[in-house]
């Protein structure tokens, strides 16, 4: 910016002074001259704002302010059944300056229960007694009523929700896990009788999934009064992609009286099932089913024709039933 002289200053300041006062014809001089009207405008009302609070917060004030409520010692072996209430409302008159900043940060009054009525007009008096120019008109409520209860715990198991939706072709392997599977709530007697589980906070939704799982999930915020030994879980879900294995698996009859034989048309059923890739090797090494039908269903039918009941045997891998052919089949009975 160019030097200015004393006398260029003095004339700004006339123009500034006096608005009617046109500015010199030089375009880049009227546009410094706006802008230094801007300024001195925003400074002065500034200036005039902070008189304004210097004056008049000065003086006494009135006001009511909601104070928060926090428990402090309760005896070890007992516990509320109900939360203190958060706020209480506290009207004061005091100096304007100390009651701006009680209004902007109220402190917390603490609040020990070692009776069932407490006098919550001591309380916040005694937790203002450090301002000596603010005075307590009333406090609402004046009288706070606590009921306490034996405190127990109990061990309760955590409940998941999922919505876990995959690729085509890809599905668990084995069932979900999660650690803790249970934990501990503690709290009054008879608000913990009700537990019988606890919550997953919001329920897990996956989609396109084909990878395996490991989150972390937060349990729901404890009810009240109660607390909780854990505030999250880790859950895990191994994933894999599967592919479709056939058997053909002849029919067996349970349950025949000796001297009887049961001969089926056809006699065997074909069975497709879905395994994880991994797997595949080892269940094709396997008869992974057992097809039979009870010989009390023989006895009750009348039509000539029964289902198979379709009973995997290899549980220690991840199969899962696609179909199996024929639904029905024709059976005669052989006497011996």
């Amino acid at each position: 910016m160019p030097e200015i002289s004393e006398n260029q200053l003095i004339n700004r300041l006339k123009n500034l002074i006096k608005p009617g006062t046109k500015p010199g014809a030089n375009e880049e001089e009227a546009r410094f001259l706006r802008r230094e009207k801007i300024v001195v405008f925003i400074g002065a009302y500034i200036m005039a704002v902070s008189l304004w609070f210097i004056v008049n917060l000065s003086g006494s004030f009135s006001l009511t302010l909601n104070v928060p409520v926090e428990a402090g010692n309760i005896p070890e072996d007992m516990a509320l059944t109900e939360d203190l209430p958060e706020f209480v409302q506290v009207s004061i008159s005091g100096d304007g300056w100390q009651l701006l900043n009680l209004y902007n940060d109220p402190p917390s009054v603490v609040i020990n229960i070692e009776e069932s009525e407490i006098n919550l007009f001591d309380q916040v008096r005694q937790r203002l007694s450090y301002l000596q120019e603010v005075d307590i008109a009333k406090v609402q409520p004046l009288i706070l009523s606590v009921n306490m209860e034996p405190k127990v715990s109990k061990k309760v198991p955590v409940k998941i929700n999922t919505d876990l939706q995959f690729q085509t072709r890809y599905g668990l392997v084995g069932e979900p896990s999660y650690s803790p599977d249970s934990i501990t709530v503690t709290g009054a007697e008879s608000k913990v009788a009700e537990i019988s589980q606890w919550e997953v906070r919001d329920t897990l939704h996956m989609t396109g999934i084909r990878d395996d799982i490991r989150t972390t999930l937060a349990l729901k915020g404890s009810e009240g009064v109660i607390e909780l030994s854990e505030q999250e879980i880790t859950f895990r879900a191994d994933v894999s992609e599967f592919t479709e294995g056939e058997t053909t698996v002849y029919i067996r009859t349970r349950g025949l009286p000796r001297g009887q034989n049961v001969n089926y048309n056809p006699s065997s059923v074909t069975i497709k099932f879905d395994v994880p890739i991994e797997q595949y090797s080892d269940v094709m090494k396997t008869q992974p089913y057992d097809v039979y039908v009870p010989y009390s269903k023989i006895v009750e039918d009348e039509t000539g024709f029964v289902t198979p009941d379709i009973e995997l045997t290899e549980n220690e891998y991840e199969i899962r039933l696609r179909s199996f052919q024929p639904k029905a089949v024709a059976y005669f009975t052989v006497l011996n």
